[in-house]
């Protein structure tokens, strides 16, 4: 990827094909022409009011249009592009902003206060600029030329973890490259595909996965900037769409439409799932549809997708990721750095040309994180003998019951299994025998035992990996923006488990 960049990609594109439709959005659809001059203009108005190369740029808003333009525009300027969380408090963002010192923030209209807000203790405040007037024509002066500079940052994606604290994943072009180029070697049909965007342009997924791929790849993407299963579902038919990736709730909401089964789908040719446990029954209706839903498996750190298992190994292993990448290593790591036996439980550890560079201004989580050439992912994992990986949990979201380890993820996907179940999510609660025991967070339809419930996962797990609570929830599960279950938000709501529930029995 030696002196290359993204933007000689799109730019070529932007060459070869001015009049195929690039970006769309609700109504609205640009070609590569058309989004070629949108993105100078904006780049125009960045320089007009500041912005210099290696300046960091914040992008605030849902998914839409001018977020697109304003976030290629930033790129197109040399800047580095900040996406920040659309569902941010002024105090969250002070945060980012404090740690990534952006010069300049372009929010959407709903989000304007909030960015205005976040700048009230800030020293040297950004400018907050509009982002449905950035691509307007007026502002006037040349663009500086972005340089060829592969190890360049392209993208600081703060996130915050498990830990709460900012932190901002820096993608420089090379690594993007890296990614998309093995990308297109596991899955060629991603090459000039129509692409549906499902996630927040907030995060790697919706970002890097949904939008800056297909377009490096020279293909097309259509964005959804409200979601709903049926509008969804019904732009896969009517715009033949090719590829798309997303959380499991987006699947399970479609496939639990009335209209599924008579739905043509058969445009999709890679669609990649993940974010929560993905279930038999879910991959079973899909495939139903001729559809083959694929777990893959990623994090912020890694460009979100580093393992592509086939449509094969998703059917006969739905519990599995897959094996690796063509140019990705994805190891099973014991606590001395070794390599774990297969069936041994292990930290997931990643090397390959899409891993970040590191984390922004901070050289120590960085060597911590990405020292060796190793990128230490925190996700817990086991390889069965023909390499497959299974995830079954977090180092941090681990429970100690007893002395003894118990996964969440693990846990959560044996009680997935039961068809009263619709969304599941387990966490510890203190427990006078063991210090520790896993509770279980449910939704159901319908009434279900909890009982029930618990001999299901004791006929399936070790005994003392099942649940000694069962709490029932009327609501769903509360999620972050890109719909992964909010474990935080749980602990915080349920901290007196013990007092307020049935406890079953010392596991045997």
């Amino acid at each position: 990827m030696r002196d290359t960049t993204v933007l000689h990609a799109l730019r070529a594109w932007s060459v070869r094909r001015p009049d195929v439709p690039a970006l769309s959005c609700d109504d609205t659809s640009l070609t590569w022409s058309d989004l070629t001059a949108a993105v100078d203009r904006a780049a125009t108005r960045l320089v007009a009011e500041g912005v210099r190369p290696g300046d960091r740029v914040g992008v605030l808003g849902g998914l839409s249009l001018d977020w697109a333009i304003a976030a290629l525009g930033v790129i197109r300027t040399g800047a580095v592009l900040c996406p920040l969380n659309e569902r941010h408090t002024a105090a969250e963002l002070e945060r980012v902003y404090r740690k990534l010192s952006p010069v300049a923030v372009v929010a959407a209209e709903p989000n304007r206060e909030v960015a205005q807000l976040a700048c009230k203790e800030i020293d040297t405040p950004p400018k907050v600029l509009d982002s449905e007037t950035l691509s307007v024509a007026g502002s006037e002066g040349a663009l500086p030329d972005p340089g060829n500079d592969p190890s360049r940052p392209v993208c600081i994606i703060p996130t915050s973890g498990s830990t709460g604290t900012p932190k901002g994943v820096v993608y420089t072009h090379e690594s993007l490259l890296g990614a998309f180029f093995e990308w297109s070697l596991q899955a060629p049909d991603l090459l000039g595909a129509h692409t549906l965007n499902l996630s927040s342009l907030s995060f790697a997924a919706g970002l890097l996965n949904g939008f800056l791929a297909p377009l490096v790849l020279g293909g097309s993407v259509t964005m959804l900037s409200k979601w709903d299963p049926q509008v969804a579902m019904d732009l896969i038919a009517s715009e033949h769409i090719a590829t798309m990736a997303g959380t499991t709730i987006f699947f399970e909401q479609m496939a639990a439409l009335p209209t599924f089964a008579t739905t043509d789908l058969s445009s999709l040719k890679v669609v990649f799932i993940g974010g929560n446990p993905v279930t038999r029954e879910l991959i079973d209706a899909w495939a139903a549809q001729g559809v083959g839903l694929r777990q893959a498996y990623g994090l912020t750190e890694s460009l979100s997708m580093v393992t592509f298992p086939t449509v094969d190994m998703s059917v006969r292993k739905p519990e599995s990721v897959g094996v690796g990448g063509i140019l990705t290593r994805v190891e099973i790591m014991d606590a001395d750095g070794a390599p774990c036996q297969a069936g041994t439980p292990g930290e997931i550890w990643i090397a390959g040309p899409g891993v970040a560079r590191g984390y922004w201004q901070d050289e120590k989580l960085t060597e911590e994180t990405f020292g060796g050439g190793w990128l230490r992912t925190g996700d817990v994992g086991v390889k069965d003998e023909e390499g497959a990986i299974r995830i079954v949990g977090r180092t941090k979201d681990v429970i100690i019951s007893g002395g003894m380890n118990i996964y969440a993820a693990e846990l959560e996907r044996a009680v997935l299994e039961m068809p009263e179940v619709l969304e599941a999510a387990v966490i510890g609660a203190p427990d006078d025998e063991f210090g520790e025991t896993p509770a279980v967070l449910v939704r159901t339809a319908g009434e279900i035992p909890a009982r029930r419930i618990v001999d299901h996962c004791r006929l399936r797990l070790s005994g003392y990996k099942a649940p000694r609570y069962v709490v029932f929830r009327d609501t769903p599960l509360p999620r972050t923006a890109s719909m992964k279950i909010d474990k935080r938000a749980l602990r915080q709501e349920y901290t007196e488990i013990p007092a307020r529930y049935e406890r079953f029995g010392r596991a045997s």
